[in-house]
């Protein structure tokens, strides 16, 4: 075969020229780049220099300030009635002291706190201790330690518990850990329905003590970390916060286990906390009022589900005005009470559902509910000194 030598500079040329083109094309600037001249070239209206920009940006990191007017043109930013926050948080987790905590509570006009905590014994008995202001009401919650230390748990839980009664706790907090992963002495899941606690519960009823139950997370929470996930952002932040897996019962089993045990204690008062953890369904929160009298919900961390369906939340919230609790989780935070308010109070829009200072956990933004004045004071504190049989003004 004859060697062609124009034919061989050719093809080398043309390789060349295909691989110094690729290697044009590799930056997104040039491809920007090229787009632009194309498009003039065909006649369009195209910038002839390439803006910067970062198209590397963390999705972590994206936080749009919308071009739409969200002014809050209100003159008065806190709630327009008393309030009682039935979803308080106290104590060194939480970075507070008492004399903030009082002080906060003078100023947002917060007439009651319920402290839910996490503590028992001597812990709970120090915890009164340091916050003695006679607005704050304390809750203690099981010694679940005892799961790991006898066969016979109930009766040691049952004998602490009857401590925390004669030290002044007027309710139990329940954490998410029972029901998602407290195990029995015999490496069993302890289900929240587990006859086992009977004892316990039935101790709630004769003293009275309302149970206030925070029973799982939104149902993202239990889906798989990819790109389906409109929680995504939340959970790559905090991985941790996933419950996707074989290691944990899925968010249907342990919402059923919730319910068995609200049949199995009628004669219990329980707040189903964070709305009952069915914001994102309120068909089904209607129906877990419906079959049970005995419970409440709070709206503490779920005006970020409730207010991006406002029309329904506002019907819902109407309907149910007087099972409804004010709750904001965690210490008094004025930030948080105004926009708590704003939902509740106004008909603005498209507006933050958390203070600037708290990361965001999905990447939407909430409308307000422009509650009826009866039902926003049932929801503020009328409900709230009806249940706690609460005193004064």
């Amino acid at each position: 075969m004859k060697y062609n030598k124009n034919r061989f500079s050719f093809f080398l040329t043309f390789s060349l020229a295909l691989n110094v083109l690729f290697f044009f094309f590799l930056f997104r600037e040039n491809q920007i780049r090229a787009k632009f001249w194309f498009l003039r070239t065909l006649g369009y209206l195209a910038p002839k220099k390439v803006s910067s920009f970062s198209d590397d940006l963390l999705v972590t990191e994206y936080s749009p300030k919308p071009v739409l007017d969200t002014t809050d043109r209100r003159g008065k930013k806190l709630p327009s009635f008393p309030v009682v926050e039935t979803h308080g948080h106290l104590g060194p987790f939480f970075k507070t002291s008492p004399q903030a905590i009082s002080k906060a509570m003078d100023e947002g006009n917060v007439k009651f706190f319920i402290n839910l905590s996490f503590t028992t014994g001597e812990e709970f008995i120090k915890l009164r201790q340091e916050y003695r202001d006679p607005r704050i009401i304390h809750f203690s919650t099981f010694n679940w330690k005892r799961l790991q230390e006898s066969e016979n748990f109930v009766e040691l839980m049952r004998a602490d518990l009857k401590k925390d009664i004669e030290n002044g706790t007027k309710g139990i907090k329940l954490w998410k850990n029972f029901g998602l992963s407290l195990k029995k002495p015999n490496g069993e899941r302890l289900k929240l329905s587990d006859p086992i606690l009977d004892p316990l519960f039935e101790e709630c009823r004769r003293w009275g003590l309302i149970v206030s139950i925070h029973t799982a997370d939104p149902p993202a929470l239990f889906l798989p970390i990819d790109k389906y996930n409109e929680r995504y952002e939340e959970l790559i932040r905090h991985p941790e916060w996933s419950f996707y897996g074989e290691e944990f019962p899925s968010f249907e089993e342990v919402i059923k286990e919730r319910e068995e045990l609200f049949f199995r204690h009628p004669d219990v008062k329980f707040i189903a906390l964070h709305l009952g953890e069915l914001a994102h369904s309120l068909d089904q929160a209607e129906k877990l009022l419906q079959n049970h009298p005995n419970v409440y919900f709070d709206i503490a961390a779920r005006i970020d589900e409730l207010g991006r369906q406002p029309y329904k939340s506002r019907e819902f919230f109407i309907k149910w005005q007087d099972r409804i609790f004010f709750g904001t989780d965690g210490p008094v935070d004025l930030g948080k009470l105004e926009i708590y308010s704003r939902f509740l109070e106004t008909s603005d829009e498209y507006f933050d559902y958390y203070p600037p200072y708290k990361p965001r956990k999905g990447f939407w933004k909430i409308y307000g509910l422009n509650l009826p004045k009866e039902v926003l004071e049932k929801i503020y504190y009328k409900n709230a000194y009806k249940f706690f049989k609460l005193e004064g003004k």
